[in-house]
């Protein structure tokens, strides 16, 4: 955890995606660890995500990547953002996004 402890969790490192801050799932129940997300980030904006983190919404929204990651809206999610880093011309190779010109992409996510 964010408590200096070693509390056995695999890490699987972290990044400014958020995909990280895990424990690897094949050992056991994934896990976030909050403090450790908010440690991990640039310094001004640790105030912002110690609070962001205590809320329903992005509760929501890590345990639906953590047990759901094929869900219709994480997969836009995770889509957009790689359309977005796509129009970066550092990037040499660009990450496929077929679920965000997919017709039934659209009649997925309005279920949701």
């Amino acid at each position: 955890g964010g408590d200096g402890k070693d509390d056995g969790s695999d890490k699987n490192g972290g990044g400014a995606d958020g995909r990280g801050w895990r424990s690897a799932p094949s050992r056991r129940r994934p896990t976030f660890d909050p403090d450790d997300f908010a440690a991990s980030q640039r310094p001004d904006f640790r105030p912002f995500l110690s609070e962001l983190v205590l809320t329903q919404q992005f509760d929501d929204f890590v345990a639906k990547r953590m047990y759901d990651p094929t869900a219709p809206d994480v997969t836009f999610f995770d889509q957009s953002i790689n359309a977005k880093l796509n129009r970066s011309r550092l990037k040499f190779r660009k990450a496929d996004t077929p679920f965000l010109v997919s017709a039934g992409a659209h009649r997925e996510l309005n279920v949701v």
